[in-house]
Order: C-alpha cells, then sequence, then structure tokens
C-alpha cells in the first residue's frame, strides 16, 4: 500500500477527515513509507493493494472493522468480507442494527474496487462519520471478482468475466458472474448460454461460481438485516433499481425509484457538472433482460426492499468526450466525492426510515 511517512497524517486529515480516528492516524505513523501516500485513491488498486490495505486496518482499527476471508477464488485469491460498525452506540446493540451491504468487483472493474476501498477508508478513518458505523453496521465486499480484475488489469483487454474453467470449451475460460446468479437464470438467448467464449455467458447453471456463491451466502447470513443493497460496477454514472429482467410497473418498486431519485439529486449536487447522474431501472438502461442479476436476486429471494446497481466512473463517455474537450483537472476526485456523499444519503434514508423491512 502506497503510504507516505513524514506529516502525512497531517496531510490526509486536511485533505480528507475533518479529524482522524486516533488508531488511523497510529498505523500512518507506524506503516508509512517516506516515497508513499497515504491516500488509497492515488494507489494502483490490484489484488495485493485490497489485502495489505484490510489487514492493516483489522490490525490497527480492530475495534471498528473486522476482516473475513474464509473463501478463494479458482487462482487462489481471498474473496473479502469486510464489516464496520461500532459498539459504541446507546440502546442500541449490533445485532438491531440495520445492515447496509455493498459489494463491488463482479465485472472485473477497478474503479468499483477502488470507490469500495475508498468507502471503507472514510468510514474507518475519519472520526466525523461515526454516526454512520454507530447507527447501522456496513458490510461491504470490495473485490468480488479479483481475478477477472488482475486479468483486464495487467492483460489491457476488455475483460469482465472470472477465470475459472467454465464447463464448456477447454480454450475459453470463465462465466460473467453478473449473469451467474440463481435469478431468472437461463433465461436469456441461446447464443449467450451456449457460447462460453462471450463475455455475456452465464455459466454451466446458476450459481456454478465460487464468487456468486460467496456473494449468496452473505444475502442468507445478514437477510433478516439487510435494508439495502448496492452492486457497484464499473464504467456508467447512474444508480439503478429492479427490475434486471423485463420492463414492467410494480407498486412495490415506487419506492425504490423514489429512493434512487433522492440518492442521485445527492450525487448530482457533488458532481453533476459535466454528466448528470441518472437513476432508472436496470432494465431501462440496458436496453434489454440482464438474466442472473445479483440485484434481482436480492429483492426476489430474499426480500431486500432497496436493491440497486450503482455505476461508477463512466469510463466510456469519458473516452468519447476527451475527443472534444479535456476533462476538467480534479474531474474524478469529485465523481468520488460525489459517490460518496450518495453512499451517505443512502445511510441517511436508511436510519431514518422506521418502515424499512424486508418486502414479502
Amino acid at each position: 500500500m502506497n503510504i507516505r511517512r513524514n506529516e502525512a497524517h497531517k496531510g490526509f486529515s486536511l485533505n480528507r477527515c475533518k479529524y482522524l480516528r486516533p488508531c488511523f492516524k497510529h498505523m500512518l505513523k507506524t506503516l508509512l513509507q517516506p516515497d508513499e501516500d497515504p491516500c488509497i485513491e492515488n494507489v494502483a488498486i490490484g489484488a495485493s493493494t485490497v489485502t495489505i490495505l484490510l489487514k492493516a486496518l483489522s490490525e490497527f482499527c480492530g475495534s471498528v472493522i473486522k476482516v473475513y476471508s474464509d473463501k478463494t477464488t479458482y487462482e487462489g485469491r481471498n474473496l473479502y468480507e469486510v464489516v464496520i460498525n461500532s459498539s459504541q452506540a446507546k440502546n442500541l446493540n449490533t445485532e438491531d442494527k440495520p445492515v447496509i451491504l455493498l459489494e463491488a468487483g463482479q465485472d472485473g472493474g477497478t474503479g468499483p474496487v477502488a470507490l469500495a476501498l475508498y468507502v471503507i477508508e472514510q468510514l474507518v478513518a475519519c472520526g466525523e462519520h461515526k454516526h454512520m458505523i454507530q447507527k447501522a453496521r456496513w458490510v461491504i465486499l470490495p473485490s468480488t471478482n479479483p481475478d477477472g480484475q488482475e486479468y483486464a488489469r495487467t492483460k489491457r483487454e476488455p475483460w469482465k468475466k472470472n477465470f475459472s474453467p467454465n464447463g464448456k470449451d477447454v480454450t475459453a475460460n470463465g462465466v460473467d458472474i453478473t449473469r451467474n446468479f440463481d435469478d431468472s437464470w437461463g433465461q436469456c438467448p441461446p447464443i449467450i448460454l451456449n457460447n462460453a467464449f462471450s463475455q455475456d455467458y452465464s455459466g454451466p447453471k446458476a450459481g456454478s461460481e465460487v464468487e456468486t456463491a460467496f456473494i449468496t451466502d452473505i444475502f442468507v447470513k445478514y437477510r433478516t438485516k439487510i435494508r439495502t443493497y448496492v452492486s457497484i460496477r464499473r464504467d456508467g454514472h447512474a444508480l439503478l433499481y429492479p427490475l434486471a429482467t423485463r420492463n414492467v410497473s410494480i407498486p412495490s418498486l415506487d419506492q425504490d425509484s423514489k429512493r434512487a431519485g433522492q440518492i442521485a439529486a445527492k450525487v448530482n449536487q457533488r458532481a453533476g457538472g459535466i454528466q448528470w447522474f441518472l437513476n432508472q431501472s436496470i432494465f431501462v438502461m440496458n436496453g434489454k433482460a440482464h438474466c442472473g442479476h445479483s440485484v434481482d436476486l436480492a429483492y426476489n429471494k430474499y426480500g431486500v426492499k432497496y436493491a440497486f446497481e450503482m455505476r461508477v466512473f463512466p469510463e466510456t463517455d469519458n473516452r468519447i468526450m476527451s475527443k472534444f474537450q479535456s476533462l476538467p483537472k480534479g474531474h474524478e476526485v469529485s465523481l468520488r466525492t460525489g459517490y460518496f456523499s450518495g453512499i451517505r444519503e443512502l445511510f441517511n434514508l436508511v436510519v431514518n426510515d422506521k418502515n424499512v423491512s424486508p418486502h414479502p
């Protein structure tokens, strides 16, 4: 992890936090090297970065963050479950707190993983966010496709699948995790189901991948406590609500649409200068059905009332815009700040809504 020792904790505090938690300040003083940067967003995000950061945070700030790594991918990389909460909240036991579940990187993108690590760092490092971990339990899965991310990051080619043998063709690797969940699986066009070379290949059966099973197990583990679920994905600028498989109007989804609009408004206050942060259904955004989607699984099977896909860092749009104009300095910083504002608004809506409970 890139960290800089000399006075770095002061710079981190001035630029990132109103005041640092003592444990985080101690971590910086202890681990920081002279040529390293204290801010996770300035670091190249690979699988080793995730491991080193989480290990350091759990060692120095173990009173607020617990890290579990019981599952590994086909290539042996850890799948992390990060739980952040404080036991100092008055009259509120940990088990009574609503769970906010964030999950990032299903499609092998580095941007979503970086944002998840940024959220973890903000919640643990910044004392001004203490109410956010006193009133809610945060369960964050920061990198749910590390094999795919590492392949895409090092090979520099479009890739979003994992890298396991896919059961169809010995010369083709990988399954699209975003299409492998047990909700409407197998209902997409046969050309995708049968083409193991496709980046949209959904696997030999629903839930066939260890990454899919890992996320599903988290749904089961916190089933009665999850009040909202957000799957953070690459290349976009939107908050999307169910359904992914069809374009229908269901009264029970009205609140999802309303809440997505409230969160999008917060993001646009901080990061809406160049591109408006959209909110619409997953189906409408894609223009077609996306079978085996984790958001639909959370909503339909596990009763998560507020389930969203959050697309971040619009890679394609930025490439197009940059051909006509220079993106302003600090554009990515503005986006990151805006996304965190949206997540903070999500927290506010969860803790202030006394009627949030799993839908029937």
